[in-house]
């Protein structure tokens, strides 16, 4: 627990600094972190890749890094080393599911991709699969100020990327995709990733209207959620973090909302499922009250 306590405090003053300077919110360097991990093979998860994340990661989180990528290579096994890789291994599955939906939805003829909460997500530069397809990044206007500023350290987006700044307790989601050129009369896939947890029911179902609203017959949704807030773990490293987490849902009563939204259920899964069809099995210390939801609008 040391080792989350430690992680948890140096994001939580990280933050504090960010906000001061305009600058990308601690949960998006955060996930930025773990993918980096993850992408430097400390993770179990099978063929793991994202360039994009360490792009990201000023001074002292590269310097976080480079010290988990020694203690890996050494074969020494540490707290700071076992909390990194749980932790890796929680986001790469996640990742990878998320990105196994993506695909099939391009495979059958999907053109639009919206990244609710988008953050420091890298998918328009690092998968090929996107290549013809645009992207519509939806986020707070400072975390997309510091995300465009490092831009020029990647090679050219392959997807066509429109960001979307979005101050989400003022702005409608559907005037500002509106704006921004989506098209409502053809399927979307749409990401909501590492935001739910964060949000009321209510203003989840109200956002999951929007979705709906602007979602043609055959878009996918796809939701990361979690179904409790009861574990020790889960709830120390949220307390340490200093996010708020306000909501949970069981399966039966998420696939209850999307089907009242116009979505059907394609799949539903969590953590020991995900292991089990990226990560070869491995046991999963994190996440386990973590679920990925994929549905249809019908």
């Amino acid at each position: 627990m040391h080792g989350a306590e430690e992680f948890a405090r140096d994001s939580r003053e990280e933050e504090a600094r960010a906000m001061n300077e305009g600058k990308a919110s601690r949960t998006a360097m955060m996930v930025a972190y773990m993918r980096a991990v993850a992408d430097a093979g400390v993770t179990h998860v099978r063929d793991f890749h994202d360039p994009t994340a360490r792009v990201y990661l000023n001074a002292k989180w590269s310097g976080r890094l480079a010290k988990i990528v020694q203690q890996s290579r050494s074969g020494r096994e540490t707290m700071s080393l076992a909390v990194a890789r749980a932790s890796a291994d929680m986001m790469a599955l996640r990742t990878k599911a998320i990105d196994a939906a993506v695909c099939d939805a391009v495979r059958a003829g999907t053109s639009q991709l919206v990244i609710l909460g988008a953050g420091l997500d890298g998918r328009a530069w690092r998968m090929k699969e996107l290549t013809g397809v645009r992207v519509f990044e939806v986020d707070h206007p400072a975390t997309q100020a510091f995300k465009r500023a490092h831009l020029d350290r990647l090679p050219a987006a392959i997807a066509e990327v429109s960001f979307v700044p979005t101050n989400f307790e003022r702005d409608a989601l559907n005037d500002v995709l509106a704006r921004a050129g989506h098209d409502a009369t053809r399927p979307t896939c749409w990401i909501w990733e590492g935001v739910v947890m964060y949000l009321t029911h209510q203003t989840m179902l109200t956002t999951l209207a929007n979705i709906s609203s602007r979602s043609a017959t055959g878009s996918t949704l796809i939701v990361n959620y979690h179904t409790s807030m009861r574990s020790l773990l889960f709830r120390v490293f949220l307390r340490f973090l200093g996010e708020p987490v306000k909501s949970a849902a069981q399966p039966a009563e998420m696939a209850a909302d999307l089907d009242a939204a116009g979505f059907d259920v394609v799949e539903d899964a969590g953590i020991a499922e995900l292991a089990s069809r990226f990560a070869g099995g491995a046991e999963q210390p994190a996440g386990k009250v973590m679920r990925i939801v994929v549905a249809r609008r019908r």
